[in-house]
This record gives C-alpha cells, structure tokens and sequence, in this order.
C-alpha cells in the first residue's frame, strides 16, 4: 500500500522527461475516471497505493447487498472489516427476505449515511418466519428518524395475518410510513381476503410519501380480483408510479375524487381489470402528465361492450389530454383506435407495445392489425421510436408491411404475433418447418431492406401463435403437431406456438436466428452468418429451401 502509483509514459519520448504519475491527476478527475470501471476493477484498483484505496473504497461500498456482508464463506475478520466500511460509506443496501432481522436491525441502526434501503419479501424462504408486515414495520421504525427512504418489492398478503397483526400490538397510531416511498406487490395463486386488503389499505393512508405502488391480485387469469372499501374521511397519498393488476374497479366519481388522488401520476398500468369503469370515474385532467401508460382489459369476456367502449374512451384520452408520452403499451380495438392519437406523441414516444385484443388462432379468421399505409405514415412521424410490438396477420404478410417496419430511423427492438401458416389440410415433405421458413424470409427482408443509417436491428422476433397457455397432463412432454411444429409442455402448460428471434452485430457482418424456448429449455440455432448474403457459418443448419 505503501508503493508509489503506476506510471504512465508517452511512446517514444525519454520516460524521465515525459512521464506523468496517475497520482498527480486531482482527486476529481480519479473519480470521473474509477466510475467507469467495473465493480471487480475497483477492488483491484484498491489494493494500488493508499490514495487509491481511500478514493476507491466509498465508491465500492456506496451501494451494497445486505447478503455479502454477512457471508460466512469468509473468515470473521473479513467480513467484520466489511462491516465497519459498511457502516461507514454506505449509502443504500439492500436486503433479501432471507436474512435474520437481527441483522437487518443492527445494520439499520449503524450505518451512518443511509439514504436508501431496499427490501425484496421472499416469503417461505426466510430463516425466521414472522408476519411481512412486522418485517416492514420494524425496518420502518429504525429508519424514521432519517432521512433514508424504504423501497419493497415483491410483498405479500398473507390469509392469517390478522391474527399476526394484533398479536404485533400494531398498526401504530401515528403515521406507519414516514419513510416508505415503494411499495411493489408480489404475484400470488390466492386471492386476497378482505380483512388483509383493509391493512393494506390501512397502511397506505398511513404513508404520506409513498410515490411508487403495485397492486397485484390473484394471477388466475379472467378472475376479477377485490377492491379496496373506503370510509369517510380516508385518502389515498398521491401515487406518482401506480399499477393496478387484477383490481375489481368499482368506483365511481365520488370516490375516486374524495379517496384517490392523480394529480401527480407520471405512470399507470391497468392490468386485468375493467378499463371502462376506470376510465368513466377518473378525470381525464389528472391524467395529462402521463408519460408511461399500460392498459390491458379484461372485460371482454364479460362486458363486450364495455370493452370497446374503453377503447374509445382511451382514444380520447391519449389523442386529447395525455401531453407527452415516452411509452405506450395498449390492446384494445385495433379498428376503433385511429393512428392520429399516436401521431400526437410523435416528439416523445419511444417504445410502442400496440395490440388488438385476443382473437383465436382461426386461420380462416379475420386478424385486425396496422396496415402497410398506416406503418408508412407511423414511420415518417415517429422519429424517436425504438421498440415496437405490434400483430400481424398471417395472410396478409405482405412485403410492403416489412418495408414499412424497415423505414423508422431509430427502430432497433421489433415484435411481430402472428399466426401459424401450418393449414390443418396442408401436407409438408419430411424436414420441413413453413413457420421457421416464413420467419426467415421475413428476417432477410428486414435485414436487407433497413433504411441506411447507423441504426441496427438488435433484436427482432416473430412470434407464431401468441405464447396462450390450456393446461394439460404435465408429463405429457412434448408432443408432435401437423407440419412438423411442435407443442411444448412446460411448467403444467402446454403452448402451441413458435418463438424465432434474430440478432444482428453492431457490425452488421454477421446474423443469428435461433428458436427461443422457456427458460428450462435450450435455444435452437437455425442460421449463423449474413443474411444479406445468404452466408450462413453452420452450413447444416441452413433453412431448407423448396
């Protein structure tokens, strides 16, 4: 530690006459340049000379996992060192759900400049079982006199908890969450009881801060979930960042405007739950700071009308109220929502996720989806777009449509659903595959036909048959299906569907397409090369042609 610091001499010049010490640059310039490193470099860069050390060691334990610190693979002098550097530079921690809360309290209580804490709950693997929010109240309480801010992810309502909850001697009388800014819900196959969405309800009117929320219901799909039930005099905190999954919306006006608060919301999902009635009970003016919005519907199966109705409802909104939006995910009714709304958000809007609601994989069936006339026109206003996933019917493939796709200057994330091109009647030779045969010349449409310029094509993929799920026998394993395609069994469900993706390099020199499978499956290569040349670097992958 002692040793003087590297050196660093110009090429062909007398070391003794132009060399410059690394040492002799301010600190300020050290550290524009250490941020650049990796975490791994920095530890290195440490062990240098002493200055480094001092400069390096805040940078390393800013932000650290509460895990690390306590890992009994190392001798007890380390890790006792860690803690005291812990204690000393960190400024936010981590923590998992699998840590003893006498950790947590006493890393709480000593580290000096906390500014931030986040809590991932990880119910049934913590080494001391107790009620989440006992967990959440006590970190809560070491923090209150901070000015740290707590952030949960993944936190559960569980059934017995109000038995846990008096036992607990809480909720508090004064304000539970002076310092909980997020709030992030955890999916889950149980619907929520009553008497457990009360606390939860009870806790949010007791964090006046609380600017992130997520709610999440029951993950059964087409199951309406539970809502909160007000009395007078109780107000929500106004949320900046709200999803709302699973929600059985049945609100009106009145206790939207005396419970709710919107003035302030930048972003909003509406998951599963019926749009329509949310739509009719909120006033389009709070919504007009939005900058991220995600909409899916649930009604349809039960309210047909109401369904369509929201489509015209955020139609309104998106063309008239909304101002800026960055992002836009939506499936509604492709044929009542007219592109000119999207045509308002040409300035901001970078990421565009645009579907029409579930129709099934009838080939003779009509898919509504943007036509060749209406991507050309996207093209040319969307100037800022990146990503964008959008469905495509099968019959109506058409080249024009990829040349559309091909015209946006900034575009270089692309999603394609469409349908199998596989007919029930239709005969194939042995080896053939027309679903990979259909992507492939759509990726060499795309590849070759890209508008010039310095934006490249990072990731596109066409999806065949829209990932829906129907439960089987899960040790059906897999199971052949005309034409050659295939019906993957996995997790208890059985999905009758294609994944193809492409990659191209930064270069541009060289291509990958592979079928991507759920995570417990292996990818399946079918090209490595140049699709602009038809090179292919696996010769006996090629994509056989007719």
């Amino acid at each position: 530690m002692e040793e003087p610091c590297s050196t660093l001499a110009l090429p062909g010049l007398p070391c003794y006459n132009t060399s410059l010490r690394l040492d002799n640059l301010c600190t300020d310039v050290l550290l524009l340049v250490f941020e650049k490193l990796h975490p791994a470099g920095l530890s290195t860069l440490a062990c240098v000379c002493r200055r480094f050390n001092d400069i390096v060691t805040p940078m390393i334990y800013h932000a650290v996992p509460l895990d690390l610190l306590l890992d009994e693979q190392h001798p007890e002098e380390i890790l006792s060192r860690r803690q005291e550097k812990a204690f000393t530079y960190t400024r936010q921690l981590f923590i998992g759900g699998d840590i003893k809360q006498d950790d947590i309290k006493r890393f709480l209580a000593n580290t000096k400049e906390l500014q931030s804490v986040k809590y991932t709950y990880s119910p049934g693997r913590s080494v001391e079982p107790i009620c989440p929010w006992k967990q959440v109240y006590d970190m809560e309480a070491h923090l209150r006199e901070g000015n740290a801010r707590l952030y949960i992810d993944n936190f559960t309502l569980t059934n017995p908890i109000d038995e846990a909850w008096k036992i607990g001697g809480f909720p508090p009388k004064t304000d539970f969450g002076k310092s909980l800014v997020s709030l992030k819900m955890g999916s889950t196959q149980v619907l929520h009881s009553e008497s457990a969405l009360d606390i939860l309800k009870k806790l949010l009117l007791r964090t006046p801060i609380l600017e992130t929320f997520h709610y999440m219901g029951s993950r059964a799909p087409r199951v309406p979930g539970r809502q909160f039930i007000f009395e007078e005099n109780q107000r929500l905190p106004p949320f900046k960042d709200l999803m709302l999954k699973n929600y059985d919306w049945k609100h009106d006006a009145g206790d939207v405007k005396l419970h709710w608060d919107f003035s302030q919301i930048w972003s909003l999902a509406l998951l599963m739950i019926p749009v329509y009635k949310f739509l009719e009970s909120v006033p389009f003016s709070d919504l007009a700071q939005l900058q991220h919005l995600h909409v899916e519907d649930y009604s349809e199966a039960i309210e047909h009308e109401n369904s369509r109705r929201a489509t015209e409802k955020l139609y309104t909104l998106i063309k008239e109220d909304i101002k800026a939006l960055q992002t836009l995910n939506l499936t509604c009714f492709i044929e009542l929502f007219h592109i000119d709304a999207l045509l308002v958000h040409a300035q901001s809007l970078t990421s565009l996720v645009f579907r029409n609601h579930y129709i099934s994989n009838n080939l003779r069936q009509h898919r509504p989806v943007l036509n060749a006339e209406q991507l050309t026109i996207l093209s040319k206003s969307q100037s800022l777009l990146e990503s964008l996933e959008i469905d495509i019917d099968h019959r109506a493939f058409p080249e024009t449509c990829l040349l559309a796709l091909c015209q946006f200057p900034r575009l270089h994330s692309l999603v394609l659903h469409t349908q199998t091109v596989i007919q029930p009647d239709s005969s194939h030779r042995p080896g053939q595959d027309p679903d990979l045969m259909r992507a492939y010349d759509c990726f060499t449409i795309l590849v070759r036909q890209r508008r010039p310029g310095p934006t490249k094509w990072q990731r596109v993929v066409i999806n065949v048959g829209g990932w829906r799920e129907r439960v089987v026998n899960p040790r059906a394993g897999r199971k052949p299906r005309i034409g050659h395609s295939m019906t993957y069994t996995y997790y208890g469900a059985c999905v009758s569907q294609r994944y193809f993706v492409l990659e191209e390099s930064a270069s541009g020199q060289e291509d990958l397409i592979y079928e991507e499978l759920p995570p417990k499956d292996e990818g399946l290569t079918h090209f490595h090369g140049n699709l602009r040349t038809g090179k292919s670097l696996v010769p006996q992958a090629k994509v056989e042609e007719d």
